[in-house]
């Protein structure tokens, strides 16, 4: 990997993250993991330098990360790093515009909270009343219920 054309840049660009940027070590090797594997799946479709990477290349880069595996979020922390690094390049007059500035990665699932069953809901609701800091907590669930149902009933969820 050391041997790519493509690693030289990476380096510099890590050691100004390091230097300049005061960056933590734990978030250099993140950054170093994520373009280390751009760098190999980039040299394996042929690229000799990153001036001849344009935003068709770094799509083909991002399908290649989807289809060994790498999830949305994944992909999302991968493209961010060569998002930074181009910017770079293009910051040290290496680049002309950065190649990747409109790719994004694909939406990661929302999932929708799970609904609390009426067992939870009388277990919440079900307080000493001798005890002012549960007397304080149900106050507080009772006006985020009233909130919640008011704002479902003026219209205002977000679902």
């Amino acid at each position: 990997m050391t041997d790519s054309p493509l690693f030289t840049p990476v380096e510099r660009f890590l050691r100004y993250l390091g230097v300049e940027r005061q960056l933590s070590p734990i978030t250099l090797l993140n950054y170093r993991r994520q373009l280390e594997t751009l760098i190999a799946l980039a040299d394996s479709a042929g690229l000799k330098s990153w001036q001849q990477c344009d935003a068709a290349q770094v799509r083909s880069l991002a399908v290649r990360s989807r289809r060994q595996g790498l999830g949305p979020a994944s992909l999302a922390l991968r493209l961010s790093a060569l998002r930074s690094f181009f910017d770079w390049l293009v910051s040290q007059g290496e680049l002309a515009a950065n190649p990747a500035k409109g790719i994004s990665a694909p939406k990661t699932p929302r999932h929708l909270p799970k609904n609390i069953d009426v067992d939870d809901v009388n277990r919440l609701l079900d307080i000493d009343l001798n005890d002012p800091l549960a007397v304080r907590d149900r106050a507080m669930l009772e006006v985020i219920v009233r909130r919640g149902t008011a704002s479902l009933g003026a219209g205002e969820s977000r679902h």
